[in-house]
């Protein structure tokens, strides 16, 4: 379930790459609201696992100590793209095509997943509350490299709709591989 809600959202993300509908700033303003998504079902997984941990004199310490910081790594992250790419650049100016129906698409996918693929089957059961914690911050770092280095050649390029649609498939094979040895980390670790 895992594979086809990555592919999705990166869908959500790709086609309108695809259509040229988009320029640098509106898909660096996606994936920064993607970020959002994903640290807004983290949280509510940690709550989740926290809440049916063994130890409850420790319930929330984690999922709190998470929107802090993740918090302020996304609200960092948000303002550094909308000054540069969006401000100082121009892009805040050229919005893109359907962004808030992707936007919406996006945030749909990750509440979907959030209550199937976590709630419906009882997810912390299969993870820790520090696993969890750390979850998200792998895939984030590696897709900021890519992300924030594919808007600064798409700045530079002569057609930056070829990079936007270059970078946009290695973070979708970045997210599905990602995905797979985390899972299979987590399933090693499990047993």
């Amino acid at each position: 379930m895992a594979y086809v809600l990555i592919l999705l959202w990166n869908l959500a993300t790709l086609v309108p790459i695809w259509l040229g509908w988009w320029d640098v700033f509106a898909v660096l303003g996606l994936y920064w609201f993607e970020n959002l998504c994903t640290g807004i079902v983290q949280f509510r997984k940690l709550r989740d696992a926290e809440a049916h941990a063994d130890s409850p004199r420790e319930a929330f310490a984690l999922s709190s100590f998470f929107a802090l910081h993740y918090g302020i790594f996304t609200a960092v992250h948000g303002l550094l793209v909308l000054v540069f790419f969006g401000l100082v650049m121009g892009g805040l100016w050229q919005q893109g095509q359907a962004w808030w129906l992707s936007a919406l698409v996006i945030a749909s996918i990750h509440s979907w997943g959030y209550r199937v693929d976590w709630r419906a089957s009882q997810g912390w059961t299969r993870t820790t509350p520090g696993r969890l914690m750390a979850e998200p911050y792998a895939r984030v770092l590696v897709l900021h490299a890519i992300v924030i280095g594919g808007g600064w050649l798409a700045l530079s390029a002569q057609s930056p709709q070829t990079i936007l649609k270059l970078f946009g498939l290695i973070k979708l094979g970045v997210e599905l591989t990602a995905a797979f040895l985390w899972r299979r980390f987590a399933t090693k670790a499990g047993s």
